[in-house]
């Protein structure tokens, strides 16, 4: 009965906030594999002024199968901004190689920032030299932090975001958006407004 009412609330929370969660996601939260983070709204991950397109969102099929992440097709250079102000707990900026083989799994560039509530934001494939923090620096939800790239395992420049609780499980986050506060949906364009 707990179960049923907790995707209740989630589901009833989802309509109000407009959130737009897909069937594979609320059959996740029926089997407890998807927690929503419903104590933090996020700015999204770039520059003030910024549009850019989601093209892969929580469990796709593509390379997300079973993660709950975002990749936002960008240019190489776009500015990445924090979605949260926290604490830098982990960099990498001396990668200039990307593809589709395993080689490049470790080569991504990152950035990972750790709340004040234990949880992590995690920004990938950022450009070479692209990291403007560095492990220990407290950053501001909004600030400048890096630059994005083509690192790591990936076919074409964008952002990889994703945002982990304390355990290491995946968080389905929530943004700010020009339509209000919402889950993100690939294949649309997203504007940071705030």
């Amino acid at each position: 009965m707990k179960k049923f009412l907790l995707l209740l609330i989630i589901v009833c929370r989802a309509f109000i906030t407009e959130a737009q969660l897909t069937d594979t996601e609320i059959r996740n939260l029926k089997n407890d594999k998807l927690k929503p983070d419903n104590s933090y709204i996020y700015n999204l991950p770039f520059a003030k002024g910024s549009k850019f397109l989601l093209i892969q969102a929580y469990n796709s099929k593509m390379s997300h199968r079973n993660e709950l992440s975002l990749d936002f097709k960008m240019r190489k250079g776009s500015k990445i901004c924090a979605a949260r102000g926290g604490i830098v707990i982990a960099t990498k900026e001396d990668s200039d190689v990307g593809g589709l083989k395993d080689e490049f799994l470790s080569q991504g560039n990152h950035i990972i920032i750790k709340h004040n509530d234990g949880s992590t934001a995690m920004y990938w494939h950022l450009q070479k030299d692209g990291v403007l923090v560095n492990g220990g620096d407290t950053v501001l939800q909004g600030q400048h932090i890096g630059y994005s790239g083509n690192t790591g395992y990936t076919a074409f420049p964008h952002l990889h975001f994703q945002v982990q609780n304390e355990e290491g499980n995946d968080i389905a986050t929530r943004f700010y958006t020009k339509q209000g506060v919402m889950y993100l949906r690939p294949g649309k364009w997203y504007k940071h407004n705030q």
